[in-house]
């Protein structure tokens, strides 16, 4: 019923999940892992259907509820208080999930703190239920992972009363070590931001500030001890605690570190022509703008900034009526024949984003204005398209459906609902051109790099789930703390900045395996000038996480 980490099958992740397999291939290679025993993840399948089962009926509340009050089974029970009275009086329990392998995950499942062996059965039954916070399913959500699919191992350790604790990785012989007094759970958690080192290749220790809280031994001892992992089991970051003056390494893993790419601005993006075309590309973005806007929108940028309301027709008609119109307006810009001007105008665009962008100013300076009230009809009928998409269950909010082929808004209109909800549109290519407009045009501050790569988007500010609903995908998430509840949205972020907290946070770890660019301890409001709550949707933030730096510039 219950594996000891010591036991060879306690590897297999199949069995006892991500985070307990790396803590048993530790232990057995002679690290300091603390003894623990394990709940199999097989223990965890009839919990979690039934789990789902109570869901559809009762909601997130009421499959918690139906998981954490039953009790669990005889036997298993008094397996699990046995082995934790053999551990020790005061006891950990933590989720091991099989999904917990991949950072992503980090910080999205319950830990049980300082129990009795009598309450460690409540903290197992406590760690399946955490499966089914509101939280935990908007990640399932936005993984594509079905809820309740992925069984959940249960750990089961000493609990320790850490005189330090904190994080550490290893990359490029180089370990960063990130601590703080006591217990690490305010650093994870995202409430502190700790204190940093580095220890080099060669052992020279780097960080003042750290060792003035840590200590240098503290810093070495992680550091050795985080090499000894790598040499033995391929482990490249932990957890850690010092407890009575010797360390423990709490959890081990495998990070894959990006190779960081350069921000490079050429001099001509300084042009306010290009920034004018910049703001009309955030406008109309994705396939349909590039299709049925942009081709004719380009020869007078500043003109189609204004919401245009819907207009009472039937949402197919106006889309074959759109794309009529889409060609004519072309024609009349670029003054040639519907074919040819569609193909000159496609060229320019490339251009633009390529690596000739004022050669296609140049081009588009000397195009003639379209006729105002027909562009406004024009953008009149995408409206109705866009919402007649939302309304068959297509893209939840307008502003997505300018992510949708023409193949697929045709299929939709035509059938009037959708086989599914398109809800991320992943990475567009014009963020590129878009994070060098925003850095030639924008204020920068410096801040604390948390996840490495470029990232640009609209800002959106993020307090609390009610909030949350202002996200669009691509948008930059930004908070006051690096705290779990903002997970679920980085799936289709560009990017992440919180005021306060620090890198060693769960949230940032999340971040770092989904390859979204990460900063914080940023002070957000005296660069764009004014409170978060007013400046959400009104600016665009280029983030380089490689250097730890931000512009911003008006949306």
């Amino acid at each position: 019923m219950l594996l000891d980490l010591t036991d060879v099958r306690a590897e297999d992740p199949g069995l006892t999940g991500a985070k307990a397999s790396w803590l048993a291939r530790g232990l057995r290679a002679g690290l300091p892992v603390l003894p623990g025993a394990v709940v199999p993840a097989a223990a965890s399948r009839p919990v979690m259907q039934h789990g789902v089962e109570v869901m559809e009926s009762r909601g997130s509340g009421g499959a918690r509820l139906a998981i954490s009050q039953e009790p669990l089974d005889a036997d298993l029970g008094d397996a699990v208080v046995a082995a934790a009275r053999a551990l020790g009086e005061t006891l950990v329990v933590r989720s091991s999930s099989m999904l917990e392998g991949g950072g992503e995950w980090s910080g999205a499942f319950t830990s049980y703190l300082d129990l009795s062996p009598e309450e460690t059965p409540v903290g197992v039954r406590g760690c399946w239920a955490s499966a089914f916070t509101v939280h935990t399913l908007e990640r399932y959500e936005a993984s594509g992972v079905e809820p309740g699919s992925a069984p959940m191992a249960v750990l089961i350790q000493p609990a320790l009363t850490p005189e330090f604790g904190g994080v550490a990785k290893l990359a490029d012989g180089e370990v960063s070590v990130i601590g703080v007094e006591g217990s690490p759970v305010p650093l994870v958690q995202g409430w502190d931001p700790g204190v940093h080192a580095q220890v080099t290749e060669s052992g020279v220790v780097k960080g003042d500030s750290a060792v003035s809280v840590l200590g240098e031994s503290v810093i070495r001892s992680v550091a050795d001890a985080l090499r000894s992992a790598e040499r033995a089991i391929g482990a490249n970051t932990c957890e850690w605690a010092i407890a009575g003056g010797e360390v423990a390494l709490l959890q081990l893993g495998r990070a894959e570190f990006r190779e960081k790419q350069a921000l490079a601005v050429p001099e001509e993006f300084a042009s306010p022509e290009i920034a004018g075309l910049a703001r009309l590309v955030r406008r109309f973005p994705g396939p349909l703008g590039e299709e049925l806007v942009l081709p004719w929108a380009v020869a007078s940028p500043a003109s189609f900034l204004e919401v245009v309301e819907p207009i009472a027709v039937d949402p197919f008609e106006a889309f074959v009526e759109a794309s009529q119109q889409a060609r004519a307006l072309t024609a009349e810009v670029w003054g040639a024949r519907k074919a040819d001007s569609s193909d000159r105008a496609i060229e320019a665009i490339r251009q633009l984003r390529g690596d000739q962008p004022m050669e296609a100013v140049g081009v588009m300076s000397m195009l003639r204005a379209p006729d105002a009230e027909r562009s406004r009809t024009m953008l009149g009928l995408l409206a109705t398209v866009r919402a007649a998409l939302v309304e068959a269950g297509a893209v939840g909010r307008p502003d997505q459906a300018w992510h949708l082929s023409s193949k697929e808004i045709t299929d939709v209109l035509r059938s009037g609902r959708a086989s599914e909800m398109r809800s991320r549109i992943g990475f567009d290519r014009w963020e590129p051109f878009d994070a060098a407009v925003v850095v030639a045009h924008g204020r920068s501050m410096d801040a604390v790099s948390a996840a490495s790569g470029i990232g640009v988007g609209r800002l959106c500010f993020v307090d609390d789930p009610k909030t949350a609903s202002d996200f669009r995908p691509r948008d930059v998430v930004v908070g006051l703390r690096p705290t779990p509840k903002l997970a679920p949205l980085l799936w289709d972020a560009s990017a992440l900045i919180t005021t306060g907290g620090g890198p060693a946070a769960h949230l940032f770890e999340s971040a770092r395996a989904l390859a979204i660019p990460a900063l914080a301890a940023v002070d957000l409001e005296s660069l764009v000038g004014t409170d978060l709550v007013s400046a959400s949707g009104r600016f665009s933030i280029a983030v380089d996480g490689n250097e730890g730096r931000l512009w911003v510039m008006e949306w």
